[in-house]
């Protein structure tokens, strides 16, 4: 600072708060790269802190401390002690600095144009600088609602844009006491909303999401926008509802099914059937007859079952096991639909159609999809809402299932056949939009098939299907078959790594995932050397997969072991933030959706485990037999609670919650950026059936932004709160300049729109109060509306 350059980058940076870079400064003071880092130090000093090297060097103030001795150090002549300290006199003195930082600006919108501007001018940092300067907001407001600003910002990441301007929003909604405050405030909401690309269609699956949220309203107006199949989204939606308690669910349940044609083939039969029979479940003693019509709505899909197939080669492997999903699907319903009819009081009829579910499954021509879906019809067969039966209904519905469940029992000797049975009938099957009635777990036949499926894996000598020992495992928890399994896979990948390298790189797509799963359960029964070295073996499986499917593989590796992040040794879990970390490398854009949203799905079924309590609708399972008191004891999120040295708690939890937390917003930004409405939509489904209601909502946001799609909810409030009557905008209180009306609270206002993200509410009141600012804001809403 003995320089007059150097006083003043030391000037720019106390008077930016945030880093800038060595472009940012030399652009700023007008001189060469090399100028300005020879007088700018290298590493942290007393007032700066230094990060990077080379070009990418960036220096930021240490502390408030540090910029007051940066202002005394810039005064020239006496200055009285503590002067430097003094709010007032730091603005005054380093005014200059952020006016050529505004002028950078300025000049990017007038001149150079956003492409060529200095980085910082597009950073979120930059305005974020002005949001406790209210003698600034002016200026912020005019750079988070800059058109080409914007644009420049959208086309490296579709939320940058909107999210500065929601931020500068919530600062000036902060400090609003003025309805001129409150047209700043819209302004900004408005641009927000303007950077949100529209035209697109509303994904499938995403409508009910917003009513398990309780927003019905929302739900129905998407439900209606998607491009095909609307009566069979709307009956997804009229389960939502019925199942969040909304009474409106029958009403838009026949809405639906007037939707639904004379002609609709029979995958939307059986559909638009499960959402019907799902939705008489929750309606409970009300739901016969719309558990009746779920099941004309399967006769009515297999009326025509010996019709000839409309296209060539049907009669094939792949015809086949289509039929057999059709049949699986509809003994499913048929189950879930005597279950309502027994609510309801009907136990003839429901024991009759529980009997046609059982019926339906011999149809089924595979073995294991045969057991499997014995096995789904035991699970639904035990749903319960909170609607009490009678002990005949439950009799007749137990002996159902106890006989489903024995049949299921009886399925070949096949790995992952008799994990899903496990998983089924202990009720661990992860809940979707599909089947999200929680079921009550049978144990006892639950252990029987995972106890097979172990011993398969262990006799076997070869490596299991992906997902089967982790889901055996999750209902026997780590028991010593359970090791002596998770062992022999490790064995059977050692012997398997011989061969050509063609071969070993096929084979490196299932050794990683199943090392990964070993590794999880041997640290889980203190195997913890074993369970590292697994671990580190599924890290150099990866890296045999050619490098372009290799981030799919991360993300597998990464996703099972973050699936226990809070009790996995620490070597574990620094293996599983390094998959993480090579999978963000090589994941980036859209060709590998998969990667990013594996391991989403992975830490929301955590969180949501974590928050179970929050889930709309879940009633509480009830223990099944007194062989449950046996097993290890549970934690709430279902997993084994075995504790062992690599247990974390504390200081080191918390950080290990930090890093998990990074990982999951850096694969969520990746999904955003390429914009996969599909992916997103299904992990908000996955999300608010898991019980992270928070993260719902924020992927179901996500999700409408990705598909481009402007909310059709929004629309309507908005154009009926512009085309309110002109005399509304009377002014009985004094005119424009009049804001003692007690009926306008300004600060309320201003929270309310940053809330519901529009300038909708109290527009009346407002004009009443100050016609003047309720016109300019209506205005701005036109415009947006003619967008």
């Amino acid at each position: 600072m003995r320089t007059r350059l150097g006083a003043h980058l030391a000037g720019l940076i106390a008077a930016a708060g945030f880093a800038l870079s060595t472009d940012d400064l030399a652009r700023l003071v007008g001189r060469s790269h090399a100028a300005v880092t020879a007088l700018l130090p290298t590493a942290d000093t007393t007032e700066l802190r230094v990060d990077g090297d080379g070009a990418g060097r960036r220096w930021w103030v240490r502390d408030e401390a540090s910029i007051g001795r940066i202002v005394r150090a810039l005064h020239v002549g006496p200055l009285p002690a503590g002067a430097e300290d003094d709010a007032g006199f730091r603005a005054r003195a380093l005014a200059p600095f952020r006016t050529a930082l505004h002028a950078s600006a300025a000049s990017a919108h007038d001149d150079w144009g956003w492409e060529n501007a200095p980085d910082f001018t597009l950073s979120a940092a930059f305005p974020r600088s002005m949001h406790a300067r209210r003698d600034e907001h002016r200026r912020l407001i005019a750079l988070v609602t800059d058109a080409r600003r914007a644009q420049v910002l959208t086309a490296r990441d579709p939320d940058a844009a909107a999210q500065q301007a929601r931020e500068a929003a919530a600062a000036i909604a902060e400090t609003a006491r003025t309805p001129a405050d409150l047209v700043a405030l819209a302004t900004v909401l408005v641009s927000a909303a303007g950077w949100e690309p529209a035209g697109g269609t509303v994904p499938r699956r995403l409508a009910p999401v917003f009513a398990l949220l309780g927003d019905t309203e929302r739900a129905v107006a998407l439900g209606a926008r998607v491009r095909t199949d609307v009566a069979i989204e709307q009956a997804y939606v009229a389960r939502a509802a019925a199942r969040a308690g909304d009474p409106a669910a029958r009403g838009i349940l026949d809405d639906a099914l007037a939707r639904l044609g004379d002609d609709a083939p029979r995958g939307a039969l059986l559909r638009t059937a499960q959402a019907v029979a799902g939705t008489a479940l929750h309606l409970g003693a009300d739901g016969a007859g719309t558990a009746v019509d779920a099941r004309g709505l399967i006769e009515r899909a297999f009326t025509d079952l010996d019709a000839a197939p409309s296209v060539e080669n049907l009669r094939g492997r792949q015809f086949r096991s289509s039929r057999d999903e059709e049949w699986a699907l509809a003994a499913r319903t048929l189950a879930v639909a005597a279950v309502a009819l027994m609510q309801a009081g009907r136990v003839d009829a429901g024991r009759r159609t529980a009997g046609e579910a059982r019926a339906v499954v011999d149809e089924i021509g595979d073995r294991v999809r045969r057991a499997v879906a014995e096995a789904d019809v035991a699970a639904r067969l035990s749903v319960r809402t909170a609607l009490a039966l009678s002990p005949v209904a439950e009799a007749a519905l137990g002996s159902v299932a106890t006989d489903a469940a024995d049949a299921a029992l009886a399925c070949p000797d096949d790995i992952s056949g008799l994990a899903t049975v496990a998983q089924l009938l202990a009720a661990r099957e992860p809940s979707d939009g599909d089947t999200p009635e929680p079921a009550a777990p049978d144990l006892p036949r639950a252990r029987a098939a995972a106890d097979r499926a172990l011993a398969l894996i262990e006799r076997s000598a070869m490596i299991p299907p992906t997902g089967a020992l982790r889901t055996t495992v999750a209902v026997t928890g780590p028991t010593a078959p359970a090791v002596r399994a998770a062992e022999a896979v490790v064995a059977a990948v050692a012997e398997a790594r011989h061969g050509t390298a063609l071969e070993r790189r096929t084979r490196a797509r299932g050794e990683a995932t199943v090392l990964a799963e070993a590794a999880v359960v041997l640290d889980a029964a203190g195997r913890v050397e074993q369970a590292r070295a697994a671990a580190h073996a599924a890290l150099e499986a990866v890296g045999r997969i050619p490098a372009a499917t290799r981030a799919r593989w991360y993300a597998e590796v990464a996703a099972v072991l973050l699936g226990q992040a809070d009790t996995i040794d620490d070597d574990l879990f620094a293996v599983a933030v390094a998959a993480a970390d090579a999978e963000r490398r090589g994941s980036d854009g859209p060709w590998d959706a998969a990667a990013p949203a594996r391991l989403v799905a992975a830490l929301l079924d955590s969180e949501g485990a974590d928050h179970a309590a929050e889930a709309p609708g879940e009633a509480p399972t009830e223990s099944a037999s007194p062989a449950e008191s046996e097993a290890p004891a549970e934690s709430a999120s279902g997993r084994p609670a075995t504790r062992h040295p690599g247990t974390v708690e504390g200081e080191a939890s918390g950080a290990r919650r930090a890093s998990v937390a990074g990982i999951r917003a850096t694969a969520l930004a990746a999904l955003r950026r390429g914009e996969h409405a599909r992916t997103l939509t299904l992990l908000a489904d996955r999300a608010v059936h898991a019980g992270a209601l928070r993260a719902a909502r924020e992927l179901a946001a996500h999700a409408l932004r990705a598909a481009h799609v402007v909310d059709p909810v929004r629309i309507e409030r908005a154009t009926a709160a512009v085309a309110e009557p002109a005399s509304s905008d009377a002014a009985p209180h004094g005119g424009a300049g009049s804001t003692g009306d007690a009926r306008l609270d300004v600060s309320a206002v201003a929270q309310r729109w940053l809330a519901d993200g529009y300038p909708i509410a109290a527009l009346g009141t407002l004009a009443a109060a100050a016609p003047d600012a309720a016109a300019r804001i209506r205005a701005l809403i036109r415009a947006d509306l003619d967008r």
